[in-house]
């Protein structure tokens, strides 16, 4: 399959980021057992597919029209971001903005910012912003 770009394959590797609440209510990613912080250790070129947990879901979150930015990177590591379908388990039909995909390049070495922007059930818009390293240490 080709990239959203349409110019180089679509990497095999693909880490699933879940972000949901842990037993303390901090934001996890919940694809992990047990889960993990959000921060990513990425070491070769990749598919990273976020989405929301099932649990936030079903009380009306999603993501904002735009779910993610990357800070310092200039289209150099990191793909645009494109949607796909996420169906829950039980439900007949895919909800919207609950997950998308973003193609890791591993192209520069680095420690990178995301931001993740999310609105909860009540509409209140809510952003986090993780890290992803990429091999140069802190």
């Amino acid at each position: 399959m080709l990239s959203h770009s349409g110019t180089n394959p679509e990497p095999d590797l693909i880490i699933d980021v879940v972000v949901g609440f842990d037993g303390n209510l901090s934001f996890m990613d919940l694809a992990q057992n047990p889960p993990e912080p959000l921060d990513l250790d990425l070491k070769q070129r990749c598919v990273l597919q976020f989405r929301l947990s099932d649990d936030l879901l079903a009380k009306g979150w999603g993501f904002q029209p735009t779910p993610i930015s990357f800070e310092n990177d200039w289209g150099q590591n990191f793909s645009s971001y494109y949607w796909t379908p996420y169906t829950p388990p039980g439900a007949s039909e895919a909800v919207p903005y609950a997950q998308f995909k973003v193609i890791y390049e591993c192209k520069r070495m680095g420690i990178f910012v995301y931001s993740l922007f999310m609105h909860d059930g009540l509409g209140q818009a809510i952003d986090l912003d993780p890290l992803i390293e990429n091999g140069v240490g802190v």
